[in-house]
């Protein structure tokens, strides 16, 4: 089964933290080895179903201390 195939519309949350620290350093819990931001995008662009909403979670402006890395790679994914 293709992810959301099937469905009317699916809800996305991305959680941003569950980046590795190398593309998203401004985040409430680092996670080493996490995912790429290549990863995301491909699990976003496979999606079969029509995105009815989303939010992203977890980003701290407080940490985001690499030239707004994390506030870039969060708008990104919105768009």
């Amino acid at each position: 089964m293709k992810l959301g195939e099937g469905v009317k519309g699916v809800y996305i949350s991305e959680d941003v933290d569950c980046l590795d620290q190398a593309f998203a350093p401004g985040v409430s819990h680092i996670e080493p080895g996490g995912l790429s931001f290549h990863d995301v995008l491909n699990i976003l662009h496979n999606l079969q179903a029509d995105v009815v909403a989303a939010d992203v979670v977890e980003f701290n402006p407080q940490r985001d201390t690499v030239d707004g890395m994390t506030a870039m790679v969060a708008a990104k994914l919105v768009r």
